[in-house]
């Protein structure tokens, strides 16, 4: 068996000291994640955050690289190399989300958990991203 290698991206969302976190639609797992998606065709995975923040939550805005990754086995069986993006806002912005999902909330960075997130490495992803600001 054959696999593919896929590209994603993770973007930690802040605003005044919150994080963003989405629900999944109902078709999907209900659980909450930090912004997520695919690399598409030929873009970079600089282009591809700058793209699914503009898709999932209507908001265009500089991400930065914090230069953190994991590769991990999808439920598919694929190989996937997901990069992590900051997204560091100065307000709360108005969201408007994608189909994709479902709700969001802002969590007080000082009181998110590994509870808050469907997936052990959105959280990793945010304590990454909150060391990288302290930098």
């Amino acid at each position: 068996m054959t696999t593919t290698l896929k590209q994603k991206i993770q973007i930690v969302t802040i605003a005044q000291n919150q994080l963003l976190l989405l629900q999944f639609a109902k078709i999907h797992n209900e659980g909450f994640q930090n912004i997520t998606g695919s690399v598409e065709y030929d873009e970079t995975f600089m282009e591809a955050a700058r793209r699914e923040l503009l898709e999932e939550i209507s908001v265009a805005s500089p991400v930065i690289d914090i230069h953190h990754e994991f590769h991990f086995h999808d439920r598919w069986g694929d190989d996937v190399e997901e990069k992590v993006f900051l997204c560091l806002l100065n307000k709360i912005p108005i969201i408007t989300l994608s189909e994709e999902h479902q709700s969001f909330k802002w969590i007080p960075i000082e009181n998110v958990t590994p509870a808050d997130f469907v997936f052990p490495t959105n959280f990793e992803a945010f304590q990454k991203a909150l060391e990288f600001t302290k930098k």
